[in-house]
């Protein structure tokens, strides 16, 4: 069954405003009592999307903003208010075709929605008819009060939404994910759980960032929520928990096992090129979802910085660039030689690196810089060093970052 396409649009007053006849672009601005802090999708392919899709009734026919689901072929809103209000009937348009929702159930009053409780019995339900100019609307037979609405072959847990845009494809029909051709996150294991920034409009172009030994992709995803482009999609999986020998082989978030931290210390030749696949695994799923090599950059700090200049020198598609925090070039001794034919001889790097830094001294990061003129052309480097910064990263050296993407990944 196909993933529906749709937007959704409901008509409704506040508690304290109901009565008149309000013009029909303010009876259906409920959205503006959405409390968005607190709104939750379940099964979003995009971390974010579902509460990019209300809007006010005269944007209802821009369709840049959408949620997709992700392993399932329905989504579930939990979309709370800031007080009550009524809801009065529902609008879902979607694509004239076999993507457009086929039904949408509306759940009353259960705070915090589980697709356990979805399988309870609906308080209302609609077979929903083709609708592209969202010309059908669908009353409700509830007063004030806070609910849910649910849009099988997608689901919609709306607290008395607004206007939704909702986009759905087609549901997983391989029968082994492993071997998943489709699109679907479950066939990249890194992505399973990945901390996705999405874009604020229509998405052009990624970022792929991986975090430092022992951390997540949650710090590096606040971090770059503070200089993201509206058009850019910026990914942060989570390493692996594995035994790191430098740590006394602790169990930590690590993308490939660590030795030492000096440029002649043994080294996990197989970890780091097990890593490196699985971070191309993530650069080929976000080429078949239409992102093309060329507006991908790969980056991250410390032993993920390590890591994205690795995969990117190797990797056989062309990328945009590299962000190389605080980091070294793993396997250096086998470059340029295990550059992947010069694919990306060109590339543009940005290695930014703390003068104080008691782990990765700046002495490497400079070594680090100048092998990497010898893989790649020389001026495509650009090797900063900011002045007191220890293994951490700083406000110039993020701006640096900002200034890099926007160059290499400019509107389109």
């Amino acid at each position: 069954m196909a993933h529906g396409h749709g937007h959704c649009c409901c008509c409704g007053e506040t508690a304290a405003a109901i009565g008149g006849d309000p013009e029909r672009g303010a009876a259906w601005g409920l959205y503006l009592r959405i409390d968005r802090q607190r709104l939750q999708c379940l099964n979003e392919r995009r971390e974010g999307s579902g509460a990019l899709v209300f809007r006010a009734w005269e944007e209802r026919g821009d369709r840049a903003q959408f949620v997709e689901s992700d392993d399932d072929e329905e989504l579930l809103f939990n979309i709370p208010f800031t007080g009550n209000v009524k809801l009065k009937g529902v609008i879902v348009m979607g694509e004239d075709d076999d993507t457009h929702p086929a039904e949408m159930r509306l759940f009353k009053n259960i705070p915090h929605m589980s697709f356990d409780d979805a399988g309870r019995e609906p308080d209302q339900m609609f077979s929903l008819n083709r609708d592209p100019r969202g010309e059908l609307e669908y009353p409700t037979k509830y007063g004030v009060g806070t609910r849910g609405l649910r849009l099988p072959s997608t689901g919609a847990e709306l607290r008395q939404p607004a206007h939704v845009l909702l986009r759905f494809r087609k549901g997983c029909q391989c029968l082994s994910p492993s071997r998943c051709m489709c699109g679907n996150n479950m066939s990249v294991p890194l992505l399973a759980d990945a901390v996705t920034v999405s874009g604020a409009e229509r998405e052009t172009a990624a970022v792929i960032f991986l975090h430092g030994l022992g951390d997540t992709g949650h710090s590096w995803a606040d971090a770059l929520s503070s200089i993201r482009l509206p058009y850019v999609k910026y990914i942060c999986p989570h390493a692996p928990r594995i035994p790191v020998t430098l740590n006394m082989k602790m169990v930590m978030p690590s993308w490939f096992d660590l030795m030492g931290l000096t440029p002649d210390a043994p080294e996990d030749e197989a970890g780091i090129k097990k890593a490196a696949e699985n971070i191309k695994a993530i650069i080929e799923h976000e080429m078949k979802n239409g992102i093309p090599p060329n507006r991908i950059i790969l980056g991250g700090f410390s032993q993920g910085g390590a890591l994205s200049l690795y995969t990117a020198l190797t990797c056989q598609h062309q990328l945009a660039g590299i962000v190389a925090l605080s980091c070294w070039l793993p396997l250096h001794k086998a470059f340029p030689q295990a550059a992947n034919n010069g694919v990306n001889k060109d590339i543009a790097i940005l290695q930014c690196h703390g003068e104080m830094d008691p782990m990765i001294p700046v002495r490497f990061g400079a070594l680090t810089a100048e092998k990497l003129k010898s893989v790649v052309t020389p001026t495509k480097v650009q090797f900063k060093t900011y002045p007191g910064v220890m293994h951490s990263s700083c406000p110039q050296e993020m701006m640096a970052v900002k200034e890099f993407i926007e160059k290499l990944l400019p509107r389109i």
